[in-house]
């Protein structure tokens, strides 16, 4: 069996190895003081599970030997000296769940690359933040989970971590277009279709374009025409032209307007949106149904609504709704020119009413999600 070579040096200097084979399951190197570890030769592990650095002295650490790594589980790198960590190397390690940062000296850390599906423990005082493309991807519970902060003394941090969210006019600031739209790729590929709905609201409002954050597809399609030999604000008019067009197919296939600001719009290129926006706004009411049955209404659909949404969330009224206030509902949008269609029904389950419009999963979660206030 091919054995690989690990080689680390001590802080005076002194090299040192260890020997493995290349299907162990377990790379182990705790407690050997090193300062320095040089992992080239992880590239042959093909069984790799978990890589154990912990209990060293390592001020420095190259992770890009384990970019093409789909096996590895856990890395463990915790009680070590390190002041700065470069994840982007793991971006492509698939199966990677657990990352041990805890006990270092890192003062900020960019999740990005692991954000999609690792856990990651880390001291309290790290500044830690992310694109901004993934502002909607996790809940507060969720990130709770998936990011552990751990205090001086070791008590896990109860609360929510606060991340920061960097926009792409800071990243454009920092590096290439080029740059920026490889990492906006890596996480495309991370993510699934019931995520496209958070993500190109993350993206758009990352690039400065909130009136248009309620694309709901492909987020990918954004990008469409854009390369790496342009600069940053030729990508940035490109993918506002791309956001306009996609909009403008989804109202005109019965799309939702949710979240569109045609006030924002009045002095842009999309203003050629606004009469197709306003007309689908009203079909929306006019195709809604709400489902009661006795004094409990369900108001779902009319909550993917423009004008349902604005109203719903003034009167404070929830998704599921035990009272009256039905009829404040009603006279809300009477007063706008409306008027809502009910229904009873004998199960509030029931399928039997269609959507107002053509609605994806992923937008519908994201809303519901966002009623629920389960975002920071």
């Amino acid at each position: 069996m091919e054995e690989i070579i690990i080689r680390y040096w001590s802080p005076h200097g002194r090299q040192e190895e260890r020997k493995f084979l290349c299907d162990d399951n377990n790379i182990d190197l705790t407690m050997r003081a090193a300062i320095k570890v040089d992992l080239s030769h992880l590239r042959k592990c093909n069984r790799l599970l978990t890589l154990n650095l912990a209990n060293n002295m390592l001020e420095e650490l190259d992770l890009s030997p384990l970019s093409e790594n789909n096996t590895i589980v856990e890395l463990r790198v915790e009680n070590n000296h390190l002041r700065t960590l470069d994840l982007w190397p793991l971006c492509s390690c698939s199966a990677l769940f657990r990352v041990n940062l805890t006990q270092n000296r890192i003062q900020s850390l960019d999740l990005t690359p692991v954000f999609a599906s690792s856990h990651v423990l880390l001291d309290s005082s790290v500044v830690i933040y992310s694109d901004n493309l993934l502002r909607y991807l996790l809940t507060n519970n969720q990130l709770a989970e998936r990011f552990l902060l751990v205090r001086p003394d070791r008590a896990p941090w109860t609360s929510p971590p606060v991340l920061m969210w960097v926009s792409y006019e800071t990243l454009a600031k920092k590096m290439e277009w080029s740059e920026i739209r490889e990492r906006i790729l890596t996480v495309l590929n991370q993510i699934t279709e019931n995520d496209w709905y958070a993500i190109q609201r993350g993206f758009l409002i990352g690039f400065g374009m909130e009136e248009l954050a309620g694309y709901d597809g492909n987020p990918a399609k954004l990008l469409e025409n854009t390369n790496d030999s342009i600069d940053y604000e030729t990508a940035r008019e490109i993918i506002y032209d791309n956001a306009v067009e996609l909009l403008d197919e989804q109202i005109s296939n019965g799309g939702p307007t949710l979240f569109l600001d045609i006030e924002v719009m009045k002095e842009t290129r999309a203003s050629k949106l606004i009469a197709k926006i306003a007309e689908a706004r009203k079909l929306e009411i006019e195709n809604t149904t709400i489902l009661t049955r006795g004094s409990t209404s369900l108001m779902n659909a009319l909550w993917l609504t423009h004008y349902g949404y604005k109203i719903l969330e003034v009167l404070g009224i929830g998704i599921r709704h035990f009272g009256v206030e039905l009829e404040k509902v009603k006279q809300s949008l009477e007063d706008l020119g409306f008027s809502i269609n009910t229904c009873e029904v004998e199960s509030l389950e029931t399928d039997e009413i269609k959507e107002p419009m053509v609605v994806s999963q992923s937008m519908k979660h994201f809303v519901f999600n966002l009623i629920e206030r389960a975002y920071l």
